[in-house]
């Protein structure tokens, strides 16, 4: 009888176990809005930086070189699925390291595929505000089945940045999937991260004339809000809905997977960002960590950086795997080389 009972507590206690490290390691874990991040306090700022550095602070925005991590939703620490992922750490932690850019893709999880996902994904959205669309809003690359981000959370979190850390500018570029474009836009009204959008008085679809960082710190719009997609089109700045401006009126962009400087599509004259896309898929065209320990380096950086500097300078660089390589250095140098003295001695400490 003994020796059943033994036998019984041991059962339970594997089972008990099994359940909390599927609930620790599942799809789900780490997206409790109820409970964000301990700090989103930035590592190198200083109370007389623009992003890290005093001589940023003139500059106009257009003319401060941006680190952004590309696919920034997609994460192993955010459990997206083995060799889909794009990033080895969180998109917090890429803001709290010093990347002030993110690419992030909505999104509509309803669409899943798998039934698994699909329970998880019906039970996990339970609490947002019911559309009648049909549609379940998430940050996920092209399915939600290989993982997604809450918006309420990732969105929620960029404003606390924005909150703790009162130099910092940030540029946020969506790419619209499965008709999503109107329920982003309610997500950032409810997360209220449209309050430190900048929004442009212009009456045309181009801003010629950019602000400069310290006018957008101290106007507190710190947030830099672009899109493209679905739904997403041209639009006079001073009328774009919650001041996100259409990605294309603003960018001209080299090719992804692509080592050239090859602008993708045709190359158009005023636009006032040039981004270089600076990742390399393995050949199965998946992210490549592995690649991205070479792409990544100051050496690689340089000489690309230099070869798209030909045709423009680019002041975006977007890169796979942020926390691999030399991407913050190589940002930092460019941003000093181009600071009004040509190096900056007032810097935030490392």
């Amino acid at each position: 009888m003994l020796c059943c009972i033994i036998k019984s507590l041991v059962c339970v206690i594997i089972l008990a176990a099994a359940a909390l490290c599927t609930w620790r390691f599942g799809p789900w874990y780490g997206e409790d809005d109820s409970s964000p991040p301990e700090t989103l306090k930035a590592l190198n700022t200083c109370e007389s930086c623009c992003n890290g550095l005093a001589s940023n602070c003139n500059k106009p925005l257009n003319q401060v070189t941006f680190a952004m991590a590309h696919n920034a939703m997609s994460s192993l620490e955010d459990s997206f699925m083995v060799n889909t992922y794009n990033h080895l750490e969180s998109l917090e932690k890429a803001l709290v390291a010093g990347y002030r850019g993110l690419m992030l893709d909505s999104c509509n999880c309803a669409e899943s595929t798998t039934q698994e996902v699909m329970n998880e994904v019906e039970n996990y959205f339970n609490e947002q505000e019911d559309t009648g669309n049909g549609i379940m809003l998430g940050f996920c690359h092209s399915t939600c089945d290989g993982g997604y981000r809450d918006p309420a959370t990732v969105l929620g979190n960029l404003k606390t940045f924005l909150d703790v850390n009162r130099n910092e500018v940030l540029i946020i570029e969506f790419e619209i999937t499965g008709g999503t474009l109107a329920d982003l836009h309610n997500a950032i009204d409810k997360s209220d991260l449209d309050a430190y959008a900048y929004k442009s008085n212009s009456t045309t679809s181009v801003i010629t004339e950019w602000p400069t960082m310290q006018s957008l710190i101290d106007a507190n719009t710190r947030v830099i809000l672009f899109a493209h997609g679905d739904g997403m089109e041209s639009c006079a700045t001073s009328s774009c809905p919650d001041g996100i401006f259409y990605t294309y009126d603003h960018f001209e962009e080299t090719n992804w997977n692509d080592s050239t400087c090859d602008i993708k599509g045709n190359e158009q004259q005023g636009m006032q960002f040039f981004l270089m896309n600076h990742w390399m898929n393995n050949d199965a065209d998946l992210p490549s960590e592995e690649n991205a320990e070479t792409f990544n380096t100051y050496d690689t950086l340089t000489k690309r950086f230099s070869q798209c500097s030909s045709n423009k300078v680019p002041n975006i660089v977007a890169v796979d795997f942020w926390s691999i390589g030399d991407v913050l250095p190589f940002v930092r140098e460019k941003n000093m080389q181009t600071g009004s003295s040509g190096s900056d001695t007032s810097s935030a400490s490392q």
